[in-house]
């Protein structure tokens, strides 16, 4: 599903540019840069979710894109157009908060019906585009009704109809799940996915929650530092992270750090200890005697007391075990580092491991990576 630039920026089959980032920075005291030198594409129809931590910039980026806050240097573009002296009123781009921001003095129809009347569309049109909003969020019944007589998946729903009864190309979200509780953020989650690929409008979702960006986005954009350290489809960030940032901040990672040793056009050799090593796919910037770190996910490691072969074979003592139904979760000490986490199906004839025990893990150099230790 991927081509294009090999680590940063992994694009989906290709489809017109709707969104382009050229050169982008942001400053604001001309020293310290909230975002530095932002180049990317976001493609019509596609839901692309900006994913990192506090302050890494991503919010920052919707701004712009939104217009209230302007670049310091760089350009933004909307299809051909150049955005940057664009006041936000007339990008024609629907945005929902996080704090839903609806009118509470109007009902449910009369805030929907908000962006069209602005917008000079003519009553009729107005009621016949809002009835097909509240039959797309499925709250015609509650038409008449203020938002403080709705629930907060019922508010949010409302504002995401107010940002697409214009018929934008473009919609951004900022952390709109962000109040919601686990269950119906979950709920939530769907509904919005289900809604895009009804009706193939382009979505810019922000998020810090790594999950939620994996279950919803045609790609991620990962950001740490004001830079974007990989934008790819979600396999690929979980699977083939571009540095250890990305592979600390997807998922779970037992990320090892050790000296290149070796390398050859798709592997390297990495020194945990000077007398232990293990092979895996050579990231890029991965350079004989640099440092670099060891990318591999819990679920990819098994137990195995054979240690012959190509496999990596790594021994650990256990330290803790965490009964999770259909699997045991154990954390180990190996390599001389504590934290190290490996997930064991739960067999029925199996002996659940204990604490103390010494184990004797595996992996092929495939199920891991060898990444570049900063990806800063």
């Amino acid at each position: 599903m991927a081509g294009g630039q090999a680590s940063v920026d992994q694009r989906l089959p290709a489809s017109k540019p709707l969104v382009t980032f050229s050169n982008i920075d942001k400053t604001y005291d001309g020293e310290t840069f909230v975002t530095r030198n932002l180049n990317f594409t976001i493609q019509e129809g596609e839901f692309l979710s900006l994913l990192g931590p506090s302050g890494s910039g991503k919010t920052t980026t919707l701004m712009m894109l939104a217009g209230f806050e302007a670049p310091s240097g760089g350009t933004v573009y909307l299809g051909q157009s150049r955005l940057n002296e664009t006041p936000p009123h007339r990008r024609n781009i629907g945005m929902v908060f996080q704090n839903y921001a609806l009118f509470p003095n109007m009902t449910v129809a009369e805030n929907i019906a908000f962006p069209l009347s602005v917008r000079r569309v003519p009553k009729s049109e107005q009621r016949s585009r809002v009835e097909r909003a509240l039959g797309m969020i499925e709250l015609v019944h509650v038409a008449g009704r203020r938002p403080a007589q709705l629930s907060g998946g019922q508010q949010q729903r409302v504002a995401l109809a107010r940002a697409l009864v214009f018929e934008p190309k473009l919609v951004l979200m900022d952390e709109p799940l962000g109040a919601l509780d686990k269950n119906l953020r979950e709920t939530m989650q769907y509904e919005i996915k289900r809604i895009h690929e009804r009706l193939g409008v382009t979505v810019v979702y922000v998020t810090h929650d790594q999950s939620e960006a994996l279950t919803m986005s045609d790609r991620v954009a990962v950001f740490h530092h004001g830079r974007i350290q990989q934008i790819a489809t979600p396999k690929i960030l979980y699977e083939d992270p571009a540095n250890a940032f990305v592979a600390n901040f997807i998922g779970e990672n037992n990320g090892l750090p050790g000296t290149v040793t070796a390398r050859d056009a798709r592997f390297a050799t990495l020194a945990l200890t000077p007398e232990l090593s293990i092979r895996g796919r050579a990231g890029e910037g991965v350079a004989i005697g640099t440092a670099a770190t060891l990318a591999l996910r819990p679920e990819n490691v098994s137990l195995d007391d054979e240690t012959g072969g190509e496999n990596n074979h790594l021994r650990g003592s256990i330290d803790e075990v965490i009964y999770c139904g259909d699997h045991w979760r154990l954390h180990l000490t190996a390599a001389d580092r504590a934290g190290f986490v490996i997930k064991v199906p739960n067999k029925t004839a199996m002996a659940p491991p204990q604490p103390g025990m010494v184990a004797t893990m595996s992996w092929s150099p495939d199920d891991c990576k060898i990444v570049a230790a900063d990806g800063a």
